[in-house]
């Protein structure tokens, strides 16, 4: 009935339980338990099954097979199984949460290599393909607790070596990152960049013991990270979008017009991502959540930077939800971000990071 004071001495110590932001701690626990059980729901328009609306076409995992099979979602019914309310009376007919790693894959490296490891009680970790990006910067004291991972393909790592040896560029001070190369082929999906915005929230699949993950994106600069996680009063902690105008509503536009600069040499490609977008924007407008999100106030954030409690039950809930929003419509993360969150009613759960902590940098290119 009583919380234990937070320690000093350790930022690790029960920290489950300091977690609760604004809420009352009972409710917090509430919560919990019901997301573990079987999540939890506000209504929206779309909870009445008569009104259900499929955007779903039948051929779409032959354009993308992997896709499909990685993240078990090969159809409209399979992406909305983890937002219906399961009978409670029926405790074994429940399904598992679909959340990747369905077939084995390249990416199964990196799980094998820290599925066990109880050392790395925070990860901090990356993944860059096709050179887009230098390692993340990162200032600060380094615990002994921390372990700094990067996801390359092959053509990433040989150019990181020659990027660092010859620049004199330091990835920052007394920080060492571990370089795990996914092969000559690491985008398996059909857009090459959702192998990226795919394994960001998967973090708890593979570092199942870690305590904290936290993804950066290549340009990202981040300090104190034993500081953030000492001062966290919520599970999920992600930076506001430098333009506080920005919704999950009117993404969707600048979103379309960065696929057209940066996609121009596959028109196919272009194509498929734009149609997904689109299908996506209609499924999200027919479910309320572009007027739900309004309502709620939710303005747009920084997707370069995610700072998560693992194992936490609302948590995990909630980045399943995500991943397949983006395995099933548009691999763009900042459109669907909001989602899984206004349809389980976890957005109280997400807390900007102080922008003392960080800042973004433009893409730089290696090689």
């Amino acid at each position: 009935m009583s919380i234990p004071s937070r320690s000093s001495a350790s930022i690790y110590s029960n920290n489950f339980y300091f977690l609760y932001g604004n809420q009352s701690f009972l409710q917090y626990l509430s919560d919990n338990r019901q997301c573990y059980n079987q999540g939890t729901f506000p209504q929206l328009q779309s909870e009445t099954l008569s009104n259900r609306f499929s955007s779903d076409k039948p051929e779409r995992c032959s354009l993308k097979p992997f896709d499909c099979a990685f993240g078990d979602l090969y159809s409209f019914e399979d992406r909305d199984q983890m937002y219906r309310q399961s009978n409670i009376l029926k405790y074994f007919d429940r399904k598992p949460l679909k959340c990747g790693f369905a077939i084995p894959s390249i990416f199964d490296t990196v799980r094998y290599k820290y599925g066990r490891n109880q050392t790395c009680q925070t990860v901090v970790f990356t993944v860059v393909t096709n050179c887009y990006d230098p390692l993340p910067e990162v200032e600060g004291p380094i615990l002994p607790s921390f372990c700094f991972i990067a996801l390359l393909d092959t053509q990433t790592l040989k150019a990181y070596r020659k990027f660092y040896s010859e620049e004199k560029r330091s990835t920052s001070y007394d920080v060492k990152w571990d370089l795990i190369d996914l092969g000559d082929n690491a985008s398996l999906f059909l857009a090459s960049a959702k192998s990226t915005e795919t394994l960001k929230l998967v973090g708890p699949r593979m570092f199942p013991v870690a305590k904290w993950i936290i993804w950066l994106d290549g340009k990202v600069y981040i300090q104190n990270i034993g500081d953030i996680l000492l001062q966290a009063q919520s599970p999920m902690i992600i930076p506001s979008h430098p333009d506080a105008r920005r919704t999950s509503a009117s993404e969707v536009k600048p979103t379309i017009k960065r696929l057209k600069s940066r996609e121009k040499s596959s028109s196919q490609q272009l194509n498929i991502s734009i149609a997904e977008i689109l299908i996506q924007q209609a499924e999200y407008r027919h479910d309320g959540f572009y007027a739900r999100s309004d309502t709620l106030g939710l303005k747009m954030v920084d997707i370069a930077i995610l700072v998560y409690k693992n194992n936490h039950p609302c948590i995990i809930r909630y980045l399943c939800g995500w991943h397949n929003e983006i395995n099933y419509f548009s691999y763009r993360g900042q459109l669907s971000v909001y989602y899984p969150g206004v349809r389980l009613n976890l957005t109280h759960y997400l807390h900007p990071l102080p922008e003392k902590f960080y800042y973004t940098k433009d893409h730089e290119a290696v090689c």
